[in-house]
């Protein structure tokens, strides 16, 4: 099977992810690993599984995975899997994005097999609008803040790998 893993990533994160997400494959199958403004879309067809990666920004997927996902082709021959990083632990923070891939899927009509998620490190350049944006105390952000510095961590990686190999495994 040939694989492509497409990300963006502002802060390393989804970046961690995807090499995750490739290494697995590359176990088993063909894999290829790209930026999403590096992908020829014109290439894609000739690939069985495409992971698309992007991390959360104000809930909503990155502008680069937005461009990407638009140009995808319609009902083309490979099926998705999408993953994202985000810093929130709220589940309606990050949901707008898996709810993004379910709409491109159905847009473009291809299979989207799964969506995965991973709490990471919040880039720090972008930490005081993120603070404000959350309206959090001084001490619940240093516990915020706390809790995700480390991430993502090897238990993150084990996960992405096994999201790989099951989403390998539905295609």
């Amino acid at each position: 099977m040939k694989v492509l893993v497409a990300y963006y990533s502002m802060s390393g994160n989804t970046e961690k992810l995807a090499k995750a997400i490739h290494d697995e494959a590359l176990k088993h199958h063909e894999s290829y690993l790209k930026k999403v403004d590096e992908v020829d879309t014109k290439w894609l067809n000739k690939h069985d599984v495409l992971f698309v990666g992007s991390p959360t920004h104000g809930g909503e997927l990155s502008a680069s995975v937005k461009k990407f996902m638009t140009g995808l082709p319609e009902k083309p021959r490979f099926k998705v899997a999408a993953f994202v990083t985000h810093s929130s632990p709220d589940k309606a923070d990050y949901e707008k994005c898996f709810k993004a891939f379910e709409a491109s899927a159905k847009e473009k009509r291809f299979a989207l097999i799964g969506c995965c998620n991973c709490q990471a490190r919040l880039a720090p350049e972008i930490q005081p609008y993120v603070k404000e944006a959350r309206k959090a105390s001084d001490a619940e952000w240093n516990r915020m803040m706390k809790s995700i510095d480390k991430r993502p961590n090897a238990a993150d990686l084990r996960n992405a790998r096994k999201f790989a190999r099951e989403m390998l495994s539905h295609a």
